[in-house]
């Protein structure tokens, strides 16, 4: 099996051979004829530390570029919160604090959430939580709260403890770009292998039991 990737790097497109024998059924399902389509994602059922069990989907379009993006592009997984006002930003929050993961947020004029959010937000799951903000009339208490120039189509920023300003991802919002922002930002293993949340967690167990 070989493997070929799209430019901006959010797909793996790989191809089998099958004049050297079709690949095993219990990874793919059946293969009835060539070319055949197929797109394979982690399932919901994996327990938090595997990606053993997949969702394979056989692809039934049209054989052109375009309509086989579009579908990849609506197959891919994501693992984001879409935030609409101060009220879904205090529940954003409570729920980054619970695992002890870093916050993104995303100030975006893009109308559906985009294929390099989905990647960022797979490749970090469980590393960070990521939302989206629409830059709108809706969210504009939120725009003023961490300064975001709306002359942007895209803002990326992480939130920091205290008072301490977010830090402003300052090149163009592409897939390498993302990658190196949270790596510098995000927690190193998922949170339940990282020392640093684990600690944090511990920690606000052991005022519980104090009180």
């Amino acid at each position: 099996m070989k493997l070929a990737g799209k430019a901006d790097g959010t797909f793996k497109v790989g191809y089998w051979d099958t004049a050297q024998g079709n690949p095993p059924s219990n990874l793919i399902g059946q293969i009835r004829g060539t070319p055949t389509l197929k797109f394979i994602v982690p399932s919901k059922k994996n327990k938090r530390n595997s990606n053993k069990k997949k969702m394979v989907k056989d692809y039934n379009g049209e054989r052109q570029v375009g309509a086989m993006y579009s579908y990849a592009k609506a197959m891919m997984p994501g693992y984001i919160e879409k935030l609409n006002g101060e009220k879904d930003l205090e529940k954003f929050m409570a729920k980054a604090d619970k695992y002890a993961l870093p916050k993104f947020l995303l100030f975006t004029k893009a109308r559906a959430t985009q294929t390099i959010t989905k990647a960022l937000s797979t490749e970090f799951r469980r590393r960070a939580l990521f939302a989206t903000i629409k830059l709108s009339k809706v969210n504009i208490d939120l725009v003023k709260k961490y300064n975001v120039n709306t002359k942007e189509n895209n803002v990326l920023l992480v939130l920091k403890d205290g008072d301490e300003a977010p830090v402003v991802l300052e090149k163009k919002y592409n897939l390498k770009n993302g990658i190196k922002f949270l790596k510098e930002h995000a927690l190193k293993k998922p949170y339940y292998e990282d020392e640093k949340a684990q600690a944090i967690l511990k920690a606000r167990e052991a005022e519980k039991s104090e009180l």
